[in-house]
């Protein structure tokens, strides 16, 4: 009886162990990005200096985020140092569209048009838009600010 009881601990303590690891790794996936610049990928949509594709949720006001907690782990915001420290914009982005809005935790997350922008934690490598269109509310955004994909 006591060696089963051990082993269920053991197990136990390893399964805790193993998940704040992941919970570690995660919340490092949700460190500001440097915001060096804005660009339009191949398929037309922005994407960051990296070539991450940027998203905008549909749920979103204009000027407002409302992604937090978990939504923010799997959809991470693109923020900014400050209201002056905006990214370059690359070639056909209109940098006129830049803005930022504040986050309940005081941090200024980049907008476009004003959408708030944010990354997909499962897109790991440039030119992954793997978010477009998740859950009819996440879409890549144009140049001109708007939604890609959406159906009117």
């Amino acid at each position: 009886m006591t060696i089963v009881k051990n082993t269920r601990n053991r197990i136990f303590a390893l399964a805790l162990a193993a998940s704040l690891i992941v919970a570690t790794a995660l919340a490092q996936d949700t460190v500001a990005h440097d915001g060096s610049g804005v660009n339009l990928s191949a398929d037309s949509y922005l994407v960051d200096a990296a070539g991450m594709a940027l998203y905008l949720y549909a749920p979103d006001a204009q000027g407002a985020s409302t992604c937090y907690d978990e939504c923010a782990v799997a959809w991470p915001p693109f923020t900014v140092a400050s209201a002056d420290a905006l990214p370059a914009a690359g070639a056909g982005v209109d940098a006129a569209l830049f803005g930022t809005t504040e986050r309940d935790d005081g941090t200024l997350q980049l907008t476009y048009n004003g959408w708030p922008l944010y990354y997909f934690a499962s897109d790991v490598e440039a030119g992954s838009a793997g978010g477009q269109g998740l859950g009819g509310n996440w879409f890549t955004v144009s140049a001109l600010g708007d939604a890609i994909g959406v159906e009117e």
